[in-house]
């Protein structure tokens, strides 16, 4: 079942579950956490407690009412999320040896945003580039996708995906796109070299210039009756590749 968020009158971001509230504690963004009159994690509350965050006690129907979800007795309104710069996640490529820097060509689903954004930091990247416009936006169910992983990995806006590429090049990263198309098999490269893997959308893939940009183009070989994988996925296989 998808979980999205009700839609919310006063424009709040609310975040919902354990984990995701765990994590929004620690990254200090939680605003007022609304916990469930049965919820009796002494631990977790004492946490939430002892960071003088506010505490409101509603019922699990108040909750119900909040969040499409499985909320586990928590509900919590946090800061806006906050987008960084590409000229930040450049300046801390600067720091690693080989940083790799996912690039989303138009995911437009938040469950795989959040998934892309989970195994981004799991694999260490150093960031995320997304576009400003048909992008799905950083809210809550991203957050809960990623279950608390949106609190660590860089996210930056560019107005134009090429223009992004180009001043990625300048500053020695090599563009590897993922196409049915590719000359390469993903397994074949051996990324020595700092990297932007281009990750396109759900139904329409890599746009053609962003491909015609990219220093390789690379497949995921299909040897079952589909021939596509979630984009999420497809992330998440080239990154583990990347990082073995």
């Amino acid at each position: 079942m998808k979980h999205f968020k009700k839609p919310n009158k006063n424009n709040k971001e609310l975040i919902y579950g354990k984990n995701p509230v765990r994590e929004a504690l620690a990254s200090k963004r939680l605003r007022v956490v609304y916990v469930s009159d049965s919820f009796t994690d002494s631990t977790f509350l004492e946490a939430l407690k002892s960071s003088n965050v506010q505490i409101i006690r509603k019922t699990g129907g108040e909750l119900n009412s909040m969040v499409d979800g499985v909320h586990q007795g928590l509900v919590a309104e946090v800061k806006p999320y906050e987008y960084s710069s590409l000229e930040e996640i450049i300046r801390l490529g600067k720091n690693k040896t080989n940083p790799v820097i996912v690039m989303l060509d138009g995911i437009n689903d938040p469950h795989n945003l959040g998934a892309i954004i989970r195994s981004s930091d799991v694999f260490g990247v150093t960031g995320i580039i997304v576009k400003k416009v048909n992008q799905v936006s950083l809210n809550s169910t991203v957050a809960k996708t990623s279950a608390g992983a949106i609190n660590y990995v860089k996210v930056a806006q560019v107005a134009n995906l090429n223009n992004a590429i180009q001043t990625l090049k300048d500053n020695g990263y090599w563009i590897v796109s993922t196409d049915g198309s590719g000359n390469y098999n993903y397994q074949d490269l051996k990324y020595d070299f700092p990297v932007v893997v281009v990750i396109g959308s759900e139904g329409n893939g890599v746009s053609p210039l962003v491909l015609k940009n990219s220093d390789y183009i690379v497949k995921i070989p299909m040897f079952g009756h589909v021939n596509s994988l979630n984009a999420s996925v497809a992330a998440a296989i080239l990154l583990s590749r990347i990082k073995s």
